[in-house]
């Protein structure tokens, strides 16, 4: 059977709702010059399956039925995925046909075993999405690629273009990938889950296998911190909150954590293709960020602690207006092409990297018991917090942060006592130890803006001042109530 290979582009609805606009500009690209599109719609209902990485729907186009069934192959990630599809005329008693289907195939037997039981003989009755359909076969690098552009009510018009996973399939489905993102307004597909969602989405929780490998342990782990990057980024496309922003940084963070985790794998095609945007984009939320707490937090709690909270609503005022500023620079950014184009290397970056054969497969868990070992006692042996500068306590604070992430990556294979007691104990301290960081940043900020008086500026000076050895005392009894990180290694 043949394993497919396929990128999900999406795009925003148009104002009338259809998807003939978007065709037309895709039609724009060269290679679609010269082929005729195919028009279709059709109704699809879904078929709950219990087994992950399998999709079964029926499609019923013109009164005939459909079974269609997808399995995924691992590893999985957002945007991309290798998979094999089946389908199989399906009669009235679409129950009955679905017993037939699962018997055709040996691939079939697990995910559709009890499949049945979730519909009657007549799904009629049953909710169906009507999609309209509208596909090119295109000729592009020596690769017969399949492009599909649908949409529905539910669901924003998506761009599949799909190839079978031969050699130079994976080129030529992403240099397509490519030249449409260059010519029309697509971006990165979200995880399905995260596709309707307006929430900000936070941080999956990961549960390696003990027998994952190192390679596909990193292939699992920038897949998860994916879901949740893309996730906040759809998500915040109708309003971008403080929490998205919140989480699209923590997305970033995590990304850089997991790449000083796996110094190894990054190379020269990361490091001039991907990087230089990653830090653009990072500047753009590390700076939103800071003026969100900036002005809910930071300059809330001076008027607070203040003899005369009335004297600070102006720079509230104020500092509001940069953040909205700031918040404005991150959603252009978002729209970018550069930050389309930014994505779709990073899913060619992860989907090349987990296709390559590991010349030297290690288990993943001797590997983190390695890391972990080193990353606490990078925090575990540094001097009593209280006698260190604030540039010392704020590496502090890095590295128990580095360290709290690498712990979520592999809670798998840590003790209770790690999961809950340490991890809880390095949030707290990555904690504390903002709170300075915040008043040294509050500091910054009052000193550029001018709306800001003398008083107000001697007052952060002061605050900090005050709150830096009372942070750091209770930092350094965290940091020593913290029990070792432990790696539960055997099988």
């Amino acid at each position: 059977m043949t394993v497919w290979i396929e990128v999900a582009l999406q795009s925003h609805r148009s104002d009338d709702g259809s998807i003939g606009a978007l065709a037309g500009l895709v039609q724009r690209v060269a290679v679609f010059a010269d082929v005729t599109p195919v028009s279709t719609r059709f109704g699809t209902r879904d078929i709950a399956l219990k087994t992950p990485g399998s999709r079964l729907s029926v499609e019923t186009l013109e009164g005939a039925r459909t079974l269609c069934a997808v399995q995924e192959e691992s590893p999985s990630m957002p945007a991309f995925t290798r998979y094999r599809t089946f389908a199989r005329p399906a009669g009235d008693d679409v129950a009955a046909s679905l017993i037939e289907f699962s018997q055709a195939d040996d691939a079939l037997c697990v995910p559709l075993a009890k499949a049945h039981r979730n519909i009657g003989p007549n799904p009629e009755p049953e909710p169906e999405r009507e999609i309209e359909r509208i596909e090119w076969r295109i000729d592009a690098g020596g690769a017969d690629i399949l492009v599909t552009l649908e949409t529905s009510a539910e669901a924003l018009p998506t761009l599949r273009l799909a190839a079978p996973s031969v050699n130079g399939a994976l080129d030529a489905v992403f240099s397509l990938a490519r030249e449409v993102v260059d010519a029309a307004p697509f971006f990165i597909a979200p995880a399905e889950a995260h596709e309707a969602q307006t929430e900000a989405v936070r941080a999956a929780r990961l549960d390696l296998p003990r027998t994952a490998t190192r390679r596909e342990a990193f292939v699992a782990i920038a897949a998860s911190v994916a879901g949740q990057w893309f996730g906040n980024a759809a998500a915040s496309g109708a309003a971008l909150g403080d929490e998205h922003v919140h989480q699209l940084r923590v997305a970033q963070r995590r990304l850089k954590t997991l790449l000083k985790l796996f110094r190894g794998y990054v190379d020269d095609d990361w490091n001039t293709r991907i990087a230089p945007d990653l830090k653009w984009l990072g500047d753009l939320l590390a700076d939103a960020r800071d003026w969100d707490v900036f002005t809910d937090k930071t300059l809330p709690a001076y008027a607070a602690s203040d003899d005369s909270a009335g004297r600070w609503q102006n720079l509230i005022a104020a500092a509001d207006a940069k953040r909205s500023d700031a918040r404005e620079r991150v959603r252009d950014a978002l729209a970018s092409k550069r930050y389309a184009r930014l994505t779709l290397a990073f899913v060619e970056w992860l989907a090349r990297f987990a296709s390559l054969e590991d010349a030297s497969p290690t288990r993943f868990v001797t590997y983190a018991e390695k890391r972990i070992r080193k990353d606490y006692q990078r925090i575990a042996r540094v001097p009593d917090l209280a006698t260190l500068d604030p540039h010392e306590r704020h590496r502090v604070r890095i590295h128990a942060k580095r360290l709290r992430y690498a712990l979520e990556f592999f809670r798998s294979v840590t003790s209770r006592r790690t999961r809950e007691e340490t991890a809880r104990l390095l949030g707290e301290l990555q904690g504390v130890l903002g709170e300075a960081n915040d008043a040294a940043v509050a500091a910054d900020r009052l000193a550029s803006m001018p709306e800001a008086s003398d008083y107000q500026r001697g007052f952060a000076r002061a605050w900090g001042a005050a709150s830096a050895p009372r942070d750091a005392q209770e930092g350094e009894r965290l940091l020593r109530a913290m029990h070792r990180p432990r790696i539960e290694s055997s099988i």
